[in-house]
């Protein structure tokens, strides 16, 4: 029988004996019908009882009664801390099943229709990662944003229709390790912009959960979480299928077609520009620079095939996702099945660490500490770093889920672009 239990009947029975003595009290006054004599006529013991035997019987009451209630209030403040620690402990653990009913999809075991997200549909069952459809829209200047989806719009713009693509959702066992509670709340509350990632909370203005709710599902989150030797472990293990990957002929025969393709289409740009009209000359100029970005990233992608730094290979797996655009739904396998993404390192949810921005931040060699500092544990929010820079506090920390070498690398990586 639990503490909770025995404090319960205990008070039910006091209660019970509360409730039974007025009622045995209301009864006697019903039931009395002489005169009472009054208090002050009533005869009561003489000096040598009540000074005597009758004062030491209730002084030794009182005596009792003190120790009774030093004893229970010592017994109080011993107990108390481990009461409060147990309960606080209770209130996570149900607070984390909570949190597993809201995350759950219909393959979880805690999955209820009327309560559960369908974050797992995304994550992971275990959290551990997956996928998500997502439809990302056309980007050609060539084409009407306010134009309807249709058969006349797929037969004679084709280029102009959105994309389905299968975004990369991230892998909850390292988030615990890679963001604060704080930046976890966030996340959950206001969701990721431009990704399948919702926003959750009331908050927001878009969402339904209250704030409970919200740190129902943090904690949950964090109860995932994988220790740092398994997140280091696993980084090791995702560096070599990259570079397995990377040396697969199938691979590289995709990337040199892409490079190939992505030439002719700047051709046929370019021929557009030389061919049109004062009207669309602005339309195709667009046309042409981004066919020329294409070329680029499709040139460095091949290059990449044939000689990529662990470094380079590191940042792909844990930076590009939110430094490059549509880094999430890349397919190494496939580079022209989606749309094609941005130059690496240049910037999408994340800032531009192109063009040198990452050395005029963090001037070498004195800012490589602070660079290594501000990858590793990160800057609170609004704390100043690098040279004028003022944290957004949405940057994660690696230094539990990198080795120190991997983050030198990705350093060094970054400093080359």
């Amino acid at each position: 029988m639990s503490a909770r239990t025995i404090l319960i009947i205990v008070n039910a029975v006091a209660i019970a004996g509360v409730i039974l003595f007025i009622a045995y009290r209301v009864v006697s006054l019903r039931r009395s019908r002489g005169e009472k004599t009054p208090e002050n006529l009533t005869p009561f013991y003489d000096d040598d009882v009540l000074e005597g035997a009758h004062l030491e019987r209730v002084l030794g009451v009182s005596l009792i009664a003190l120790v009774i209630v030093v004893l229970g209030l010592l017994g109080y403040f011993i107990w108390e801390p481990f009461r409060e620690a147990s309960a606080k402990t209770g209130f996570k653990e149900r607070s984390i099943e909570r949190g597993a009913v809201l995350f759950s999809s219909k393959d979880s075991p805690a999955y209820e229709s009327t309560k559960s997200l369908l974050c797992a549909g995304c994550h992971g069952v275990d959290g551990g990662g997956g996928v998500a459809s997502f439809v990302v829209k056309s980007s050609d200047p060539r084409c009407d944003p306010t134009k309807s989806v249709d058969a006349d719009l797929a037969a004679k713009q084709p280029y102009c229709l959105p994309q389905k693509v299968s975004w990369q959702a991230p892998n909850l066992q390292l988030a615990g390790q890679r963001y604060s509670r704080a930046q976890l709340t966030q996340i959950v509350t206001y969701g990721r912009p431009g990704t399948p990632m919702p926003a959750w909370g009331v908050a927001s203005g878009k969402g339904a959960l209250q704030e409970q709710s919200i740190q129902d599902l943090v904690n949950y989150v964090e109860s995932l979480v994988t220790t740092p030797t398994k997140a280091q472990a696993l980084a090791t293990k995702q560096l070599e299928d990259s570079k397995k990957q990377l040396s697969d002929p199938a691979v590289r025969a995709a990337a040199d077609q892409w490079v190939t393709d992505a030439r002719a289409q700047l051709i046929a740009a370019q021929a557009g520009l030389a061919n049109a009209s004062v009207a669309d000359v602005a339309t195709y100029r667009k046309l042409v620079q981004q066919k020329e970005e294409a070329v680029t990233v499709a040139e460095a992608w091949q290059q990449t095939t044939q000689s990529a730094t662990d470094g380079q290979l590191l940042f792909q797996n844990n930076c590009a996702r939110c430094h490059t655009r549509g880094w999430s739904y890349f397919d190494p396998t496939k580079p022209q099945g989606n749309p094609t993404p941005g130059v690496m390192g240049g910037g999408a949810y994340g800032p531009n660490l192109t063009g040198g921005d990452v050395n005029n931040q963090f001037i070498p060699p004195t800012g490589d500490s602070e660079l290594f500092g501000w990858i590793s544990v990160g800057v609170e929010k609004n704390q100043g770093y690098g040279v004028r820079g003022i944290s957004s506090g949405r940057m994660p920390h690696f230094g539990a889920v990198l080795t120190k070498s991997q983050i030198e690398s990705i350093m060094a990586y970054e400093r080359s672009l």
